[in-house]
């Protein structure tokens, strides 16, 4: 109420202003630098001339200024321009009155009174006095008319003073959208002491019949007051008090400058009545306040891109002497649960900075078009025609709110330029938006109609199922802190059918050549309006590995966060998101790119992948998403399969929408090839957000096995000293090499000669056959009967474990029953934090012993060593033979990954035999010594009368070598001779001398 009378009186008061400006003609000159100030500025709201702090009510007003004046009664400068800045609330509807011309207004002929015009009855919204005396109380009274309104002006009032107009102009302030009003450049010419302007609540109402001006300039009846002028036109208000109680009494304010000192303002204010009453609007429970919403999608298809329509609706009552609505000042809309931001939106979006959409100020708006999501229209009783704008996205944390998501409704019209800020909050767990908008404009409307752009790159997304969905509000006027709750439904009856799940899945290798390092792709990806991706788990194929010892490992504490170096980068990820034709590229043009990891153990496995994705899109950066995956190796053929965790489904309230996920590993050398061509699959199992799996798999094979060698190179020794004859246990120490580039090994089988047997009797323990089929055996300590290591590029560390003795065990095909074979090895090797399980089998083929390791991983080996003890608990025996005495010769068969075979015989090394001349003979030129106990490496024969001679030994254990003698030992015969034997590999030599045989010279 006060802020209605308020305003009531600043318009009366700048009216009547500008009206005793212009009437003053005939006053002397003012004082030259003489200060000016406003003397007195007050005001008064009545109804049937008593004082009205009724909210919302419909009270007449009253504003009175004073400016000062020398003794001699002449004012010390001339108003130029008035302002009065209206409390918020306080309004004034143009439209409850009939308007006056321009033409009409200046159109009539000075009464001597004051007033000239003819303008209609009607359009008489007050009256204006103009005082010419500093104790003046009557003044020169005129009528203020509510004129014709021009496009770019919310309203227009004016009075015609002997032919001279004074014009006011309403306009919406930014700051606060109180009213302010301006008569500007009131004519220099005209001098005044003071105004009063009465402005009518009810311009028809009975009570200003005697104000009323009716009648043509040259009659009487143009005078006010005589007679007294009923109006034959409708009763509507044309003013209303504010409809807020906040117990804080309204402020109006004013500021005039002169024509002698144009800029410099003299101001004023008040917050009381004449009588000192404060302006403190009170039965504010009293006012109406029903408002009304509608929200419908675009699309009534689930899992879509869709725009929305809201509407609210406050009727606006009417009615001369009741009561008017209370204003709009805080609206709470939460969607219904599902729908949510859209990420499709997000490509190309803009966003609005604050010094751009300048909140507060006049400024003209600035934002981007890109930021523009929808547009906003405003029916108001205020005007004519709707005021309409644009709705648009504020920056991330760059607003007024600091928040992720904010929206600016820009409205323009005649007069008024709103920019409403709002926050939408999504919720963390759901998407579920709820938008915020507080401390709205003091101004009736009727309706407010939010559009939001459908399309394909529509901000928001429908449900993923069929229903109906309350969109639920919560209004609170300027009058109650009580707000009115309702809920408003939207039906989505489109694309009903089951959520299905069946994802596309695709991966493989760049460059599909065997033994190659090649880069991999792996896609997987959902159709539209499919259960959203959840996460994935994939069994690469055997000999498909990555060459982890060329990458450095990423500190678990920087791939829990993303923050790896580069030095441990592998690849890098790409993906879309969102619903709609148009899904949202990850990582979009122009923003942080993604990366993959490299890291150590997770969750069990020895190595594990940190894949940083940045949420970064248009204008949006929700901070970076990071997904573990773990990388398993199997310990039977080595095969990889990667286990990641959930994939994220939302991300600062914002639902992704996954769509498709590729990793790319492209870093050079790192993702090796089988060499095997035998057709296969990657397989995986994806899961979906909702809890389905679907069990995809994608051909692979890779080309031009035949093209890789095979020469892999198998040395076998036997150990142990004194363990060479009939009975005895020698120890054997096997070792094969490989060059990088070949074929990798899939089959080595050892058949040894006759002379070694298998004696499983004299072993410690054997393990049980359960025990040792296990991936990690349970075996006693007692059942190992020796080492192994192996040595592969591809890792950092060798691989070690020691070699298990294990019972085997056949089943009989009829009868089930398990029948004993000859027991087999089982190698568990560790190293690099992989574990890997090598298996040997034992057989007799012809008497003979025979080895063999099946399904050897497809992956490169450069070295492995067997070490099987001998002695006391030896498993392998001396049959029938003295090892020593005979080079021993084992076969092999090797076969590799691309089915190349690299068979042959193998000269067995005897270390546990002793260096030793098995026989020799004596010629008149030569001597010739067979030895023993040899391996590979080199033979020296020397001694008197002996010509040093070398040779070197590659296979045999039992070696012959002539040697030249000397002059001397032409002429006496030699009786000694000296061997010496350095093994391949070794720099010390094993030495004998031996005395030679008595038979005579030939």
């Amino acid at each position: 109420m006060a802020r209605f009378t308020r305003m009531t009186q600043f318009i009366g008061a700048a009216v009547a202003s500008s009206v005793a400006v212009l009437a003053a003609t005939a006053l002397a000159a003012p004082v030259a630098n003489a200060a000016f100030e406003i003397t007195s500025f007050g005001g008064s709201a009545s109804i049937n001339g008593e004082f009205s702090r009724q909210a919302g009510a419909h009270a007449d007003l009253t504003t009175e200024f004073r400016f000062p004046a020398t003794p001699a009664l002449v004012p010390v400068a001339t108003a130029k321009t008035i302002t009065v800045d209206l409390p918020p609330g306080v309004v004034g509807n143009p439209r409850a009155a009939a308007t006056c011309t321009n033409a009409e207004l200046v159109g009539g002929t000075f009464n001597g009174v004051g007033q000239s015009s003819v303008c209609p009855q009607a359009a008489q919204i007050g009256i204006v006095r103009v005082f010419t005396q500093p104790n003046d109380t009557e003044g020169l009274r005129v009528a203020l008319y509510n004129m014709e309104r021009p496009p770019d002006l919310p309203g227009l009032f004016a009075f015609n003073l002997a032919g001279v107009t004074v014009r006011i102009v309403p306009r919406v302030r930014s700051t606060d959208y109180g009213i302010s009003a301006t008569a500007p450049s009131v004519s220099e010419g005209i001098k005044m002491t003071g105004t009063r302007v009465e402005l009518w609540a009810v311009p028809a109402d009975p009570s200003h019949d005697l104000d009323r001006f009716v009648g043509d300039s040259m009659s009487n009846d143009n005078v006010i007051g005589n007679p007294p002028h009923p109006s034959d036109a409708p009763r509507r208000p044309f003013l209303t008090n504010a409809t807020s109680c906040d117990g804080n009494a309204a402020v109006t304010s004013a500021e005039v400058d002169t024509w002698q000192n144009r800029g410099v303002f003299a101001t004023a204010s008040f917050d009381r009545d004449f009588d000192g009453t404060p302006f403190v609007m009170e039965g504010c429970d009293r006012l109406p306040f029903d408002p009304s919403m509608t929200v419908q999608p675009l699309s009534h298809e689930t899992d879509a891109p869709t725009g929305l329509n809201v509407d609210i609706t406050i009727p606006q009552s009417d009615e001369p002497y009741g009561l008017a609505t209370a204003h709009l000042r805080k609206a709470v809309v939460t969607l219904p649960e599902g729908m949510s931001v859209s990420p499709s939106s997000a490509a190309g979006l803009g966003a609005c900075a604050p010094s751009q959409i300048g909140i507060g100020t006049d400024a003209p708006v600035t934002c981007p078009s890109s930021s523009k999501i929808g547009t906003i229209t405003i029916d108001t009783p205020l005007l004519d025609d709707p005021i309409q704008g644009d709705v648009i996205l504020a920056k991330q944390n760059d607003n007024p709110f600091r928040s992720l998501l904010a929206l600016y409704l820009v409205a323009k019209g005649p007069g008024v330029l709103l920019k409403l800020p709002g926050r939408v909050d999504p919720d963390p767990k759901t998407g579920r938006l709820v938008a915020t908008f507080d401390n709205n404009p003091q101004l009736p409307f009727t309706n407010l109609h939010l559009a939001f752009r459908g399309g394909s790159k529509a901000s928001l997304a429908t449900p993923t199922a069929c229903g109906t969905y309350n969109t639920h509000a919560e209004f609170t006027s300027w009058a109650s802190d009580t707000p009115v709750s309702l809920d408003t439904p939207m039906v989505i009856d489109e694309g009903c059918g089951p959520r299905g799940f069946a994802p596309a899945f695709a991966a493989g290798a760049g460059n599909p050549v065997a033994g190659a390092y090649s880069p991999f792709t792996l896609t997987f990806s959902r159709k539209d309006g499919e259960q959203t991706l959840g996460g994935l788990d994939v069994t690469l194929p055997a000999g498909l590995v990555g060459n982890v010892a060329s990458v450095p490992r990423c500190p678990e504490d920087q791939a829990a966060t993303g923050s790896c170096p580069a030095a441990s980068r592998i690849g890098y990820t790409e993906a879309l998101a969102g619903p709609g034709s148009t899904p949202m590229k990850i990582p979009e043009a122009g923003k942080a790119p993604t990366a993959v990891y490299l890291s150590g153990p997770y969750k069990g496995a020895p190595f594990s992948l940190s894949v940083l994705v940045p949420a970064q899109a248009g204008p949006f950066d929700l901070g970076t998403v990071v997904v573990r995956a773990a990388l398993f190796i199997d310990p039977v053929d080595a095969h990889v399969t990667v286990k990641s965790d959930p994939l994220p489904t939302i991300v600062e309230g914002i639902p992704l929408r996954l769509r498709q996920v590729s990793i790319i590993v492209d870093r050079p050398g790192f993702m090796l090839n089988p060499t095997s061509c035998a057709p296969s699959v990657i397989s995986a199992a994806i899961f979906s957000a909702e809890g389905s799996v679907a069990n995809v798999a994608s051909r692979f094979q890779v080309g031009d096995c035949a093209a890789l060698a095979l020469s892999p190179k198998l040395a076998i020794d036997l150990t142990g000293k004194g363990q060479t004859t009939d009975g005895k246990h020698p120890g054997v120490k096997a070792t094969l090499t490989q060059l990088g580039g070949q074929s990798n090994l899939k089959k080595v089988s050892v058949k040894l000669p006759l002379s070694l047997a298998l004696d499983p009797d004299n072993a410690q323990a054997l393990c049980e056959f359960a025990d040792g089929q296990k991936a990690e055996p349970t075996c006693p300590k007692g059942s190992i009967v020796g080492t192994a290591t192996a040595r592969t590029p591809i890792l950092d560390e060798p691989l070690t474990g020691p070699v298990y003795f294990v019972k085997n065990v056949r089943f009989d095909k009829k009868t089930g029953a398990a029948i004993r074979t000859l027991p087999t090895l089982a190698i568990p090797l560790k190293g690099s934090g992989v574990s890997l399980i090598i298996r040997a089998s034992s057989s007799v083929v012809k008497n003979q012993l025979v080895t063999t390791f099946d399904n050897i991983p497809d992956a490169p080996v450069s070295g492995f060593q067997l070490n099987i003890d001998g002695g006391k608990h030896g498993i392998l025996a001396v049959s029938n033979a003295d090892i020593c005495k005979a080079s021993q010769v084992a076969n092999r068969e090797i076969d590799g990954q691309n089915n190349k075979q690299a068979d042959g015989s193998i000269y067995m090394g005897t270390s546990a035999c002793t260096l030793r001349v098995l026989s020799s003979s004596l010629t008149k030129t030569a001597l010739t010594v067979r030895v023993g106990g040899l391996g590979a490496g080199k033979v020296s024969v020397s001694g008197a009368g002996i010509t040093k001679t070398t040779r070197k030994v590659t296979k045999s254990t039992v070696a012959s070598i002539t040697a030249k003698l000397t002059k001397a030992g032409r002429r006496h015969r030699p009786t000694k001779v000296k061997v010496t034997f350095t093994p391949a590999g070794s720099k010390k030599s094993k030495a004998m001398t031996a005395s030679l045989s008595r038979a005579s010279k030939k």
